[in-house]
């Protein structure tokens, strides 16, 4: 019994972690160089900000293919 629990709980792990890996497009501030974060960045933040509408990416891969296409990151590729 106390397997099927566990095997049930590891599932729904699984199954909602990719859900939590979510990548953002950020640029600093004074380099101007942009570069893929896994996390958001605060509005507050002094040395990075978010490049585009602030999408949010699902895999590292498609977010520097988004990268590559935005107009800020063309200039200045990390």
């Amino acid at each position: 019994m106390k397997s099927k629990i566990l095997l049930a709980c590891l599932l729904a792990v699984g199954v909602a972690s990719p859900a939590w890996a979510d990548y953002f497009i950020v640029q600093n501030s004074k380099t101007h160089k942009c570069s893929v974060a896994k996390t958001k960045p605060s509005e507050k933040s002094k040395t990075v900000a978010l490049v585009g509408d602030g999408t949010a990416y699902k895999t590292k891969a498609e977010a520097n293919t988004a990268m590559g296409g935005m107009d800020a990151c063309k200039a200045n590729p990390t």
